[in-house]
């Protein structure tokens, strides 16, 4: 009887940690920025929604960013930087002052957030919010970030972690390599990029930040770098660090295996 029961418990265990992703709540924020936010958002959603999530999008955060309406959710991602034409062409996707808070206080105590590219370029005036924001986002671009020409480059897994378990490096389509990244001490470095110097003069000579993770108050934070457009976010290892990176951020752990195409 009890070798039956041991059996049994050590076949469920084997079970659960070969089981799909955790399913998570997800909030896509978007609605605003003078990329291909329109092209860009909707495969955010198509792509988490077949790993198994239950997304929602708002292209409208002046109306959306509420604590009522944030609390229904378990990690945000961000695809959003905020433009003068954005917010003539869209006036509901301008954060105001209780957005931006009920936007940080739902971090602070725990949700998960997922920084998407040009999003930590958003809110870069000199305020005290604007200052929260880049706190809990974990730095990123702010006004200092730059990048050479597009180009394709590797990218490369640099510390042990659920989200880059068995990525090791792959090779990245055409894309923006972010460089001169604002860093926090307490960051921990998940991937980078050699920044070419050969390709652009721009570049910077050095191995880049791509992605990595932070914490704000309880709240996990991935920041990704990659994914200009729908030509990077089409690379595999990019779709594995996206979909495991908001798993991360949601559960603290991420099942989710390498993407569909992985090649190192």
């Amino acid at each position: 009887m009890k070798r039956w029961f041991w059996s049994l418990c050590a076949g469920l265990a084997v079970a659960v940690l070969a089981g799909p992703s955790q399913a998570a709540k997800v909030l896509v924020i978007t609605g605003d920025e003078f990329h291909e936010w329109k092209k860009t958002a909707p495969l955010i959603k198509e792509l988490l929604t077949k790993a198994g999530h239950s997304v929602d999008l708002t292209e409208k955060p002046g109306k959306d960013l509420t604590a009522g309406n944030l609390a229904k959710y378990d990690v945000l991602v961000l695809n959003y930087r905020d433009t003068p034409k954005g917010a003539k062409d869209n006036p509901e996707s301008v954060w105001k002052d209780d957005n931006k808070k009920a936007f940080l206080d739902a971090v602070k105590a725990g949700k998960g957030l997922y920084v998407h590219h040009w999003s930590s370029a958003a809110f870069t005036a000199d305020n005290a919010l604007n200052k929260e924001y880049e706190k809990a986002l974990a730095g990123g671009w702010r006004k200092q970030g730059n990048h050479g020409k597009k180009h394709e480059f590797t990218v490369t897994a640099r510390k042990e972690h659920p989200i880059t378990a068995g990525v090791g490096e792959f090779k990245h389509n055409i894309d923006e390599l972010y460089q001169n990244s604002v860093m926090f001490p307490d960051s921990v470095v998940l991937a980078t990029a050699y920044s070419d110097a050969s390709i652009d003069p721009k570049n910077s000579g050095k191995h880049e930040p791509m992605v990595w993770t932070a914490a704000y108050g309880k709240g996990r934070v991935v920041e990704n770098v990659l994914g200009h457009d729908t030509t990077a976010m089409a690379c595999p290892g990019f779709q594995t660090l996206l979909i495991r990176g908001v798993e991360w951020a949601a559960t603290g752990d991420t099942k989710a295996p390498l993407a569909d195409g992985f090649k190192k």
